[in-house]
């Protein structure tokens, strides 16, 4: 629970969970700074070296009790059409999972296992952006890099079957892999009144250079409590394939998301 209430309470720097609502002003820099926290279920597989595919499938309520520590946030700032946009991800997580590997063990034998998967997950966003479209509901196109980090360390209880009889194990590995992915993406808002404003951001990353592919989704609301204060509340899908020098990580994140942002 410690890890909750700094990720809450954290302040980063971010690209889809803040958003400029207002008019592009002609004179000098906006800035928003948007602390929040991302309940994140996930969904996926990580493979370290030689050990067994591990496969994992957490729910939000699930994260709250396997998260050691996190912290999240998100900082905007934008003069005129351009602007800068940041985001920042840490999550420490202890989960369960299960492996499994054909003709592995004895001749013809299944290995089937239950592992221990603690994983510490950094993401860090960066990008440009410009205010494509003006008007009621303006559209701003995003290029930028994303930096991934993955830490991850394994322990497997592992039983084989096969035709010459049974035998069981125990294995540890550790590993971690960093790499960066550029990617592409725009934001639109829409106000459905002065104080309501629906947010609906997408990008595409990776491409090969760093991850195969990932892409993000989000759709959220801000309510906006004065011109320097409001509440932010959506859902985010982020999702990215990576298999190179025998480290796997094909996992989706998706969950609900509340900040709070404090424009200056």
């Amino acid at each position: 629970m410690n890890g909750l209430v700094a990720g809450m309470l954290t302040l980063g720097a971010g690209t889809a969970a803040t958003a400029q609502t207002t008019a592009v002003q002609p004179g000098g820099w906006q800035f928003e700074v948007t602390p929040y926290f991302w309940g994140a279920g996930m969904k996926g597989d990580v493979q370290l070296g030689s050990l067994p595919k591990i496969s994992t499938d957490v729910s939000f309520s699930d994260i709250l009790d396997v998260l050691d520590f996190g912290i999240m946030g998100a900082f905007e700032a934008r003069k005129g059409r351009w602007g800068m946009l940041f985001d920042a991800i840490y999550m420490d997580l202890e989960m369960d999972g299960t492996a499994s590997r054909s003709g592995a063990g004895p001749v013809g034998a299944t290995a089937t296992a239950d592992a221990k998967l603690e994983m510490k997950q950094t993401l860090l966003a960066a990008a440009a952006s410009y205010r494509a479209l003006e008007g009621r509901s303006p559209v701003d196109v995003f290029g930028g890099l994303r930096y991934v980090k993955i830490e991850a360390s394994a322990d497997i209880n592992a039983s084989f079957f096969g035709p010459a009889g049974s035998t069981s194990g125990a294995v540890s590995r550790s590993g971690d892999k960093d790499w960066v992915d550029p990617y592409i993406g725009a934001r639109i808002l829409y106000p459905v009144s002065d104080r309501w404003t629906l947010v609906g951001y997408g990008d595409i990353g990776g491409f090969g250079v760093g991850s195969d592919f990932t892409w993000q989704a989000l759709a959220g609301v801000n309510y906006h409590f004065s011109k320097s204060l409001s509440g932010k509340l959506g859902y985010r899908y982020l999702s990215v394939d990576y298999d190179k020098d025998g480290f796997l990580y094909d996992m989706a994140s998706y969950g609900l998301y509340l900040g709070v942002g404090f424009r200056f």
